[in-house]
C-alpha cells in the first residue's frame, strides 16, 4: 500500500522542480514506518545558491558567520629591529582590503568569500595587478558557478600549480592562468583540486526543513473547510432535526460577512439555532513539524561552527547570547580569520618578509572581557611576585609564572 504522506511530500517537489528530488534506495531487510522510502533533495542536481537564499535557517547561519568574520579590522604588522611587533600605519595593503573594488567594501568581500566557501566549498578571487608580480591593487570574487577548471591531467609529482591547473575558464570565455586566480577551497580528500561543498552532508536536514515549510503552507492555503457546523436540535423521537434551507443560508451569509478574524469582524458566531461543531482541520502539531525544523536547524548551526544561542530561541538569555558569541569567535571565527589572513599575507607577497596581515577582533566587547580577566590575573601575579621579592623569597619564578 502506498504511503499517502510520503507521496504528498514527494509531490511537493515542484517547489524546485521534480528533478531536484530523489528517493533513497530500498534498504534490504529494513521495514520503514511506512512503505515508501524518504524523499530528499538531490545535491547532485540542486541549485545550491537557490537552496541557500530560500531556506531561512541556512541563510541565517551562513550570513551571520560571514558578518562575524567581517567584524574584524584588517591590520598590517611587522617585526622591528629588536624583534618586537609593531603596527604599520597607513598601509596600502590594508587600504586595498578595506576597499577592494568600486562595487564592494572589505566587509562585503569577506561575506562573499564566506558564502562561496559555505555554499560551494570554493572561492575564486581575481586580484587586479598592474603587472603579475605586483601586489594586488584590487580584488574581486568570481561567482563559483561561472568557473570551470581545466587541468593538465597531472596531479602528483608536480612542483608548481600551473603544472596541475592549465587554466580557469570563466563564463565569458576568459581564460585565467592558475597564477592569476586566488583559489581558496575546503579540503576535499577525493579531489585536491576542487573543494567540497559543506551543503552536501546537510541535504537531509535541509530537505526536512523545506518539506516541513511546504507541508505547513499547503495546510494553510489548501486545507479546505475547518470543520462542520450542523444542527444539534433533537426531535420528539430523539432523532436529529436538520436545518431548514433558509436557516442554513442565513447562518452561512452571516459567517461570511460578519464573522472572521478581520478587524471589523466578530470572532464568535452567535445564532438562535442549536448547533454543534466538528473539526476537520489537520492536526499539524501531531506531525511535530516545529520540533523537526528545530532539530535540523541545530544540525546546520553545528556544521558551520556557531552556537544556537545566537539565534532566536525561547530559552535564550543575554548571558547565553554572550557566551554563545564568545564561543563562536574562539572556536570558529578567529580560526577562519587566521586562514584568510595567511592567504592575504601570501597574496600581497609578505610571506617571505617579516610582515603580515591579519584580522583583529580585540575591539569586540565579548572578547574584551577575556582581556579584562587576563589583566586582572596578571595584576594578582605581579602583586604576589613583588610581595615575595620584598620578603626575600628566592626562586620566585618556580612559584609564579607569566605566560
Amino acid at each position: 500500500m502506498a504511503n499517502p504522506i510520503g507521496n504528498f511530500f514527494y509531490s511537493l517537489g515542484g517547489f524546485l522542480g521534480a528533478n531536484d528530488y530523489y528517493r533513497t534506495p530500498k534498504i534490504p531487510g529494513v521495514n520503514m514506518l511506512m512503505n515508501d522510502q524518504p524523499t530528499f533533495l538531490n545535491p547532485e542536481t540542486w541549485d545550491a545558491y537557490n537552496i541557500f537564499i530560500t531556506t531561512p535557517q541556512l541563510y541565517a547561519v551562513i550570513s551571520l558567520r560571514g558578518r562575524l568574520i567581517a567584524s574584524g579590522n584588517w591590520i598590517h604588522e611587522k617585526y622591528d629591529s629588536k624583534g618586537n611587533v609593531e603596527r604599520v600605519e597607513k598601509s596600502d595593503y590594508v587600504a586595498t582590503l578595506e576597499k577592494p573594488n568600486p562595487l564592494l567594501n572589505g566587509n562585503d568581500l569577506i561575506c562573499q568569500w564566506n558564502e562561496n566557501m559555505c555554499i560551494y566549498g570554493n572561492n575564486y578571487e581575481y586580484p587586479l595587478r598592474p603587472y603579475l608580480s605586483a601586489p594586488p591593487a584590487g580584488l574581486s570574487n568570481i561567482p563559483a558557478t561561472d568557473v570551470t577548471i581545466k587541468t593538465t591531467g597531472k596531479t602528483y609529482k608536480q612542483y608548481k600549480i600551473e603544472d596541475i591547473i592549465e587554466y580557469y575558464k570563466i563564463n565569458n570565455d576568459d581564460k585565467l592562468t592558475a597564477t592569476e586566480i586566488n583559489h581558496m577551497r575546503i579540503v576535499n580528500s577525493q579531489n585536491p583540486i576542487k573543494g567540497e561543498s559543506p551543503l552536501r552532508p546537510l541535504y537531509m536536514p535541509i530537505s526536512n526543513i523545506r518539506s516541513a515549510y511546504q507541508f505547513r503552507n499547503v495546510i494553510i492555503n489548501q486545507r479546505g473547510a475547518l470543520g462542520i457546523l450542523s444542527s444539534n436540535s433533537k426531535g420528539a423521537d430523539g432523532g436529529g432535526i436538520p436545518l431548514l434551507a433558509s436557516e442554513r443560508k442565513k447562518i452561512e451569509e452571516a459567517y461570511r460577512s460578519a464573522y472572521g478574524i478581520g478587524n471589523e469582524q466578530s470572532k464568535i458566531l452567535i445564532t438562535d439555532a442549536s448547533m454543534k461543531w466538528q473539526s476537520t482541520s489537520f492536526p499539524t502539531k501531531d506531525m511535530l513539524l516545529f520540533e523537526e525544523v528545530d532539530d535540523n536547524f541545530q544540525t546546520i548551526i553545528d556544521t558551520f561552527g556557531l552556537n544556537n544561542n545566537l539565534f532566536s530561541s525561547k530559552n535564550s538569555t543575554y548571558e547565553n547570547l554572550k557566551e554563545g558569541l564568545k564561543q563562536a569567535y574562539q572556536t570558529t571565527i578567529i580560526p577562519l580569520s587566521e586562514e584568510l589572513s595567511m592567504n592575504r599575507t601570501r597574496l600581497f607577497g609578505l610571506d617571505s618578509t617579516k610582515e603580515w596581515l591579519r584580522l583583529d577582533y580585540s575591539h569586540i566587547p565579548v572578547l574584551q572581557e577575556n582581556l579584562k580577566e587576563k589583566a586582572e590575573i596578571l595584576k594578582i601575579k605581579t602583586d604576589a611576585y613583588v610581595a615575595l621579592q620584598n620578603v626575600g623569597f628566592k626562586d620566585i619564578d618556580s612559584v609564579i609564572t607569566f605566560d
